[in-house]
């Protein structure tokens, strides 16, 4: 495939004092050999070895900047004003992309023209790398109204994708104001306009460090000001909004069991009631991406000369 036919994805990095990570990082963004990709660092003037390591890949880095900045949402607007690709993200020091990622993502924005923000299913390693999933589909699949009724955990920023006018019709801009839920303001506003499709594959990690990590030190200010932010969006809503969202708490609260544990039939209610988009999953006899709700398969048990699936199976033996 020519490189001009694969959109132009720009990924941001932004970065302080975590030169025992960075590199990896880096790596997991340049090791996609993606043909179409602007990467911009942008690191807060750190003190460690990190500008060693920025300057090592310098040459494959579309842009990078070390400097003092206002924090690190400061960071990541001015990475973010500085793409130009048709799809963007934004990843920290010391997470990574799997693998693939960035031709998967591709493939399904090409695949679906109308959707414009996605993410993938969460995955987490801890300090030393070891890759571990505890959120799983259909926990992972979000709408603005599982968002405007407190239920805003977790969208893992460093697997989130958007195009290019989801940004600029947010306003190009990051709240500096806050200083721990700068993402989840910003999807605030994306959910002003979009639906956030999850993708039915893993497309970065979420890396746990034994300290010195802002979203543990300061669980607890992180969530506040998440609060603070629905509440703030909340109080924008029309007045028939707002009648809705208080009569989704106790859909949410007897409908959403069903759900969360995939009960048959029964699961479809709650998320009919919260305008949560169906998962996009990729087929395995036909290629490329699909819409489906029904992205969990029960094992297959064997019932004397049956084997009950998707499709029953007679068991027969071989001929000769």
């Amino acid at each position: 495939m020519k490189v001009e036919a694969l959109p132009k994805i720009s990924i941001v990095t932004i970065s302080y004092n975590q030169g025992k990570y960075l590199e990896e990082t880096i790596l997991s963004v340049l090791n996609q050999n993606y043909p179409n990709l602007e990467y911009i660092i942008i690191d807060g003037g750190s003190k460690d070895n990190s500008v060693e390591i920025i300057q090592k890949y310098a040459d494959q880095l579309t842009y990078w900047v070390s400097e003092p900045d206002n924090g690190q949402y400061h960071a990541v607007e001015k990475g973010l004003n500085m793409c130009t690709g048709d799809i963007m993200a934004w990843i920290n020091s010391d997470d990574k992309y799997v693998p693939g990622a960035f031709k998967s993502v591709a493939d399904l924005f090409r695949a679906y023209p109308n959707v414009n923000w996605i993410r993938g299913l969460p995955l987490e390693c801890s300090e030393k790398g070891v890759i571990f999933n505890r959120i799983a589909h259909p926990w992972a699949r979000w709408s603005k109204y599982r968002y405007l009724t407190f239920d805003f955990q977790f969208i893992q920023q460093e697997s989130t994708f958007w195009k290019k006018k989801v940004w600029d019709e947010a306003g190009r801009c990051m709240d500096h104001s806050i200083q721990y839920a700068g993402d989840m303001e910003l999807w605030a506003r994306f959910f002003k306009k979009e639906k956030l499709y999850t993708v039915m594959t893993h497309l970065a990690v979420f890396r746990h460090r034994g300290r010195n990590q802002i979203s543990k030190a300061h669980l607890v200010d992180y969530l506040l000001e998440c609060i603070s932010v629905i509440k703030r969006e909340r109080k924008r809503l029309s007045f028939f909004e707002k009648l809705k969202v208080l009569f989704l708490y106790p859909v949410r609260i007897f409908w959403g069991p069903f759900f969360f544990f995939n009960v048959p039939v029964l699961k479809w209610i709650y998320p009919l009631f919260f305008s949560i988009p169906p998962a996009i999953g990729h087929g395995l006899k036909k290629s490329g991406y699909r819409k489906s709700s029904n992205q969990i398969r029960l094992p297959p048990f064997i019932l004397g000369k049956w084997v009950i699936q998707k499709k029953p199976i007679r068991l027969k033996p071989k001929q000769g």
